[in-house]
């Protein structure tokens, strides 16, 4: 009597795929499975064994088109934050401190809601990735930090914003706010404001904490 064939403790195996398959659309196939797995089970928890049989595709194509889980990693980073450090010019002289702070605030928001599991994970393991992931999202979000810092600076040059306030503070305050609202976002729980308010009072929160104010007694008075 034949041997009887065991389950797989994976579940069922995806569609048999071409062996001729291109590389590259292997090579996103398993960025997408490597995207699920590492959300669904975390960074130390992930196989590669897992996210090949995820992607449909054998673990040898994994590690011949990655070489390493790490390299894998890297590269879902990369693509995850894709648009994070994309950052638009700056105008010559800055004019409305208000559209400074949305410009970011906006872009920072939508990168962040983008697979949202898998960023809480990236924030509870952070701990435990290696200098080489760490560069990896330095390098990312670092230039679109920059461009808001340089905007900010450009705001106070044009006496927008107050002198004395540090732009790298505040853009590290913003990110802090913003991040907190979409962690937020994403519990089971009914709040009294959208996504969308909260956005918005963040942009008003900032530019009234850093915008310059005229001194009582240089106030235009009123005509009788």
């Amino acid at each position: 009597m034949p041997a009887r064939l065991k389950k797989s403790p994976l579940g069922p195996r995806p569609a048999a795929r071409s062996a001729k398959a291109d590389s590259g659309t292997a090579r996103e196939r398993l960025l997408d499975a490597a995207a699920v797995v590492f959300a669904r089970d975390g960074l130390a928890g992930s196989t590669t064994r897992e996210i090949a049989y995820a992607a449909g595709v054998n673990e040898v194509t994994l590690f011949r088109l990655f070489q390493t889980k790490q390299n894998l990693l890297t590269a879902v980073l990369e693509r995850l934050f894709a648009t994070s450090g994309q950052v638009p010019a700056a105008p010559a002289v800055e004019t409305d401190l208000r559209e400074i702070v949305r410009d970011y605030v906006t872009r920072y928001d939508g990168g962040i809601h983008k697979n949202l599991a898998l960023r809480r994970v990236l924030i509870g393991e952070i701990q435990h990735f290696q200098e080489h992931e760490l560069k990896v999202i330095r390098a990312i979000f670092e230039p679109a930090r920059q461009h808001l810092i340089g905007r900010l600076r450009g705001a106070q040059a044009a006496g927008l914003a107050r002198k004395e306030i540090d732009p790298a503070i505040i853009a590290d305050q913003i990110g802090a706010l913003v991040f907190m609202g979409a962690l937020k976002s994403s519990l089971p729980v009914c709040r009294e404001y959208s996504t969308r308010d909260y956005t918005a009072a963040c942009v008003e929160t900032i530019v009234r904490a850093i915008e310059t104010r005229a001194p009582v007694g240089a106030r235009k008075r009123s005509k009788p």
